[in-house]
Order: structure tokens, then sequence, then C-alpha cells
């Protein structure tokens, strides 16, 4: 019994170690999307997919875990080609301008098991204004697939398109001010 009890607090140590350090983003199964109001009538959702990610993962609870993200802004994609190419103009995004836009935390704040708010600071042609993500624990488990542990997340957020200078002569009426974050992200312990 005594080799059994010491082989699951072992076991527990090297969990708890796993959850600690530097994670890797797995960005095949990893969503930057967003979605705004159109016309006020439905939402056109769309998403960056050239992006990096670094989590330094401490503290009970992951309290302390810093992430950084970098988002190459010429990677917008909603499906529509016109549409696209005007999200990279001075209209918005300014992509040859401001070629990437950043989120840094600041603080975690967990308000369940599995849940959590991430404060941080999101900067976006040039502009820097505070956010809140609130973040859901989806699963904690060794992948089936990459055969290590691997944690999934789904963020969601708000952030208004006017706080940092996108689409100005475009009235709400026409594009929502508010604009819906919605990241679908997997990490595992980096190697």
């Amino acid at each position: 019994m005594r080799k059994v009890l010491l082989f699951f607090a072992l076991l527990s140590a090297v969990a708890l170690q796993a959850q600690t350090g530097k994670w890797t983003n797995d960005k095949a199964h990893t969503r930057i999307g967003f979605e705004v109001k159109h016309a006020g009538l439905s939402f056109v959702s769309g998403r960056f997919g050239d992006f990096d990610i670094t989590v330094d993962a401490a503290g009970k609870n992951y309290l302390g875990t810093k992430v950084d993200v970098t988002i190459q802004t010429k990677s917008i994609s909603t499906g529509v080609e016109a549409r696209d190419n005007h999200l990279r103009t001075a209209d918005f995004f300014e992509v040859e301008k401001y070629p990437t836009m950043t989120f840094k935390s600041t603080k975690f704040v967990a308000t369940s098991k599995k849940t959590g708010k991430i404060y941080g600071n999101l900067t976006i042609k040039g502009v820097t204004k505070p956010v809140v993500l609130n973040a859901t624990l989806i699963a904690q488990m060794v992948s089936p697939m990459s055969k290590v542990m691997t944690a999934g997340f789904r963020l969601r957020g708000t952030v208004k398109r006017s706080d940092f200078g996108l689409g100005p002569k475009f009235l709400p009426a026409l594009i929502g001010d508010n604009v819906n974050l919605i990241i679908d992200a997997e990490f595992s312990p980096a190697q």
C-alpha cells in the first residue's frame, strides 16, 4: 500500500511540474477569431491565421502565468477576398504601417476550478487598451493524438473597434462597434 501511495505522490509531483514553465501552442488546433455585427442584420466572422503565442505558466492555479501574443495583421481572413483586402487598408488595420498587433497579460484571476479572467493590454495600430478575456479550461489530459499532456481553452472578450481607430468612417449602424473575440487554443508543456 505504501508503494502505491508513493507512486501516486510521485505522479502528482510530475504532473504539477509539467503544468508550470513554458507551454507550446499547437497552432493547428488554435483559432484566433472575431465577429462583428453587420448592418444590424447579422454577424461577419473572421480569424487571424499567422500568430505566435508564448505562455509561461506559473503559480498555484496559474495565477502567475504570463501570456504574450503577436498577430500578423495581414493574416486577417473573413472568407471574402475583397473585404479582407479592405480590412488591410488604412481604413482598418493599415497592415503596411502596423504589421502586428499584440496582447500581453498583466493578471490572472481564477473564478472557479475551470474558469478565470485574463487581464492584459491589447495594442492595435499603436493604441494600447486594457482588455479582459474570460477563460474556460475545456480539458487537460494526455492528448490521444500527440500522447503528451495538453490543455484546451476557450477565451472570450469584447473590444470596441473605435478605441483602436478601426473603421472610423463607418457608423456602428453599418459595422458594429463591439467586436467579439473568440479564441480556441491548445497548449502542451515545452519538451
